[in-house]
């Protein structure tokens, strides 16, 4: 095997001014995060640490899993979000969780629990601080895996809380070695990145930017033997919570995405891994914003929390009648958007059929949106991909989709965008895609139901709010045109797979 091509590792550098931008896609997640804030002030104390306790939850979940610690299924993931890491819970979702993995888990929550005393104590961030974040996020975790200097892979024992003693380069599957700090710059390297840290938190820049350079500039140093990737998610967590933003998760449906960013990043760009914060705080505001069961009221008189009820009834109806009726407007332009778009690719893909002379497959576009009768359809499919991208999908006000039809001589392909209401209450609104795949002609008779096969083509929404302008939203149209092409370049992927 030929020699790796090293990439040298270099002292870390200040947040550059290129990268120091608010955009049209930070205006809408503060926008996004005004109504967060605004739905956060109805609900009880005791409600709110609910909320909150589910996305710490989560986020403990989906850093491990990003580490290949141990893998949850969806469903298991689910459960332990909603209910937490109990083997009750465990057993409730007909899943296999060992001991040592809860007991990880749990160790993981401790530790961001420790992050969020840090920022309600308004302390500094410090060497000190890191390497303690280090050892409760590890204390679970004796060993890790190793490559010695020839080549061999050894378990090796994890110093807690203690700066590398050995390199920790990485080879990757492209042959390169990516190599970090070396342990002898290591406290120099900390000591310079608290130093432009400390200047940077001094800044308006946006917290979503100094918590993207917080976090790739501790991943570029890789100060520990491992655990690296996860002191730097809840370093994040730092900046996001002394700014008051919700808990932001680097899922397993991102990892790539991820990992790429990082990769730009090393090039001189922070530019991706803003843009995927971005993304992923937009889900985690969306899904704070998940309204818990209401708590049984007892020991109050029955006459006067009927009225009581009905009076707030009445006030929340009207605020979200008017919510609604700017949503509405907005869904309708968002609409008018979906549709324009996917009649557009129709045009398109039927010319390179054309070209490449395949007169016989038929490309065809469709929109349904209220007041058709057909908004209805792939509730099930719509409900996966919204919950895929971190949301509850709404139908009960405005709703509808569009998608697009490609019919060869053998398959068929749909692929489809749904508008839908995002959480339990009015206020938001977003897109997701997913594509659906059968033989044709159809083998049993009933448009090939049975042999169907289900395609997620995206993993984010496109997430609008009431108080965003039409002409604003008008302006991300680029934001919603990269989801819609994205999610049918996949489609077509899948597509090619079965010729």
């Amino acid at each position: 095997m030929a020699e790796p091509t090293r990439i040298p590792w270099k002292p870390i550098e200040p947040l550059p001014p290129a990268d120091d931008v608010t955009n049209g896609a930070l205006s809408s997640l503060d926008a996004l995060r005004q109504e967060w804030a605004r739905r956060l002030t109805e609900l009880s104390e005791e409600e709110r640490l609910a909320v909150r306790q589910r996305s710490l939850r989560r986020l403990s979940v989906e850093t491990g899993i990003l580490e290949r610690l141990y893998e949850l299924d969806w469903g298991v993931t689910l459960t332990l979000v909603a209910e937490g890491f109990t083997r009750d819970a465990v057993e409730r979702a007909g899943g296999q969780v060992d001991d040592r993995t809860l007991a990880t888990l749990r160790a993981q929550t401790d530790s961001l629990a420790l992050v969020l005393d840090f920022v309600r104590q308004e302390r500094q961030l410090t060497s000190g601080f890191i390497r303690e974040l280090h050892h409760a996020i590890t204390r679970t975790q004796d060993t890790y895996v190793a490559t010695d200097t020839l080549g061999r892979i050894t378990e090796t024992a994890l110093e807690k809380g203690q700066w590398k003693s050995q390199p920790n380069h990485v080879l990757r599957a492209d042959n390169t070695l990516l190599e970090y700090v070396p342990p002898e710059h290591v406290q120099a390297e900390i000591d310079r990145l608290l130093g432009y840290w400390s200047a940077l938190d001094k800044t308006a820049s946006h917290p979503l930017v100094k918590a993207a350079w917080l976090h790739h500039r501790f991943v570029q140093i890789h100060p520990f033997a491992d655990g690296n990737g996860r002191v730097a998610r809840a370093l994040t967590l730092l900046v996001l919570e002394k700014h008051h933003y919700a808990p932001l998760v680097v899922d397993r449906w991102h990892r790539h995405d991820y990992l790429r960013a990082l990769d730009n990043a090393n090039k001189g760009s922070l530019q991706d891994l803003i843009a995927l914060f971005i993304r992923l705080e937009a889900s985690a505001l969306t899904s704070e914003l998940e309204r818990p069961p209401e708590p049984l009221v007892r020991g109050v008189a029955l006459d006067v929390a009927h009225t009581l009820a009905a009076q707030m009834a009445e006030v929340r109806r009207r605020q979200e009648s008017e919510v609604q009726a700017r949503l509405t407007a907005r869904a309708i332009a968002v609409g008018g958007r979906l549709r324009q778009w996917f009649e557009q690719k129709r045009a398109e893909l039927v010319e390179v059929f054309k070209t490449r002379g395949l007169n016989d497959v038929i490309v065809s576009s469709n929109t349904e949106m209220p007041p058709s009768e057909r908004t209805h359809w792939f509730r099930r499919q719509i409900v996966e991909s919204a919950q895929v991208a971190g949301h509850y999908a709404d139908f009960r006000t405005f709703s509808g989709w569009a998608s697009l039809r490609i019919r060869t001589d053998r398959w068929r392909l749909r692929y489809v965008a749904s508008l839908h209401g995002a959480g339990q209450e009015p206020g938001i609104m977003a897109v997701t895609t997913f594509a659906e795949i059968e033989p044709y002609p159809a083998q049993d008779g009933d448009e090939g139901t049975a042999a169907r096969e289900h395609l997620r083509t995206t993993i984010d929404a496109f997430r609008f709010v009431h108080t965003e302008g039409i002409d604003e939203i008008s302006r991300r149209s680029v934001e919603l045109e990269r989801l819609l092409d994205d999610g049918l370049s996949v489609a077509l992927a899948e597509m090619m797979k079965k010729l």
